[in-house]
């Protein structure tokens, strides 16, 4: 199978091939990030035809202007004319890419995606036995060192209270102890086949793995939840393109 951009750049280059096209139109209905880098190529392609056009009309203009002063030169000219415009775009062609890709690897850190895709968690309103209250209340007051201290005192080891330790661990940026308790969720989970706060833990670990300099785990995680549109998280990971998790594993 071919890697997106490749697709994506046979899909600009040749639209009419229909069952191609269909493929194509499929893939970005489903993956908002696919459809995000086919927007990027086509302001990259835009941007260097606009630039050709420009030029061809700015040396249409100036050998008009100089017709009634110079004599009409050899064909041969005219080709040499026509391969230094070529070389030229080609040449803003290299540039605007290569620009536009180190703007985009500089810019994008394991940090700035964190930042981008990190989103508190909300409670609702639920009650329960009074220590886990008291957990409940410690964290919408967002005393994270209190729901952690609460969690490890012993008294309630649902996998909500460890998921609010985890979260509160995330908040004080305590990432390898975030990423053990979720961890510890996922595999209670596959072994009770107890499915509460599967999903966000899924999510929220991929983030702790990417922060916890786990690159390979995080985007494995991530590319797991892009792919189930039936998953909780899949809106907020399907806006974390497929480029930038190239660019994070490349610098990892």
């Amino acid at each position: 199978m071919q890697p997106n951009n490749e697709i994506l750049i046979d899909y600009l280059d040749n639209p009419h091939n229909q069952p191609n096209a269909e493929q194509v139109e499929i893939m970005l209905k489903k993956d908002k990030s696919l459809a995000s880098d086919l927007q990027f190529l086509k302001l990259a392609i835009d941007t260097v035809r606009l630039d050709a056009v420009n030029n061809k009309v700015f040396s249409i203009r100036q050998s008009l202007s100089d017709t009634s002063s110079v004599p009409v030169k050899p064909a041969k000219a005219i080709v040499r004319s026509m391969y230094k415009i070529s070389m030229r775009v080609a040449a803003i062609f290299i540039f605007f890419v290569g620009i536009t890709v180190l703007y985009k690897y500089v810019s994008v850190t394991k940090a700035s995606i964190y930042e981008k895709q990190f989103t508190g968690y909300e409670l609702g309103n639920t009650r329960g036995q009074e220590s886990h209250e008291n957990e409940v209340e410690a964290y919408r007051n967002k005393n994270w060192n209190e729901v952690i201290a609460i969690y490890q005192s012993g008294n309630n080891n649902s996998n909500k209270s460890a998921f609010l330790a985890a979260m509160s661990e995330m908040q004080l940026n305590h990432f390898p102890q975030a990423v053990t308790l979720f961890e510890n969720i996922l595999n209670t989970n596959s072994k009770t086949g107890d499915s509460s706060f599967l999903e966000e833990s899924e999510y929220y670990l991929s983030l702790a793995y990417l922060m916890n300099h786990e690159v390979n785990k995080s985007v494995l995680l991530l590319n797991k939840i892009k792919a189930d549109t039936s998953h909780t998280y899949y809106p907020l990971a399907s806006k974390l393109s497929t480029i930038d998790m190239k660019i994070i594993e490349i610098k990892k």
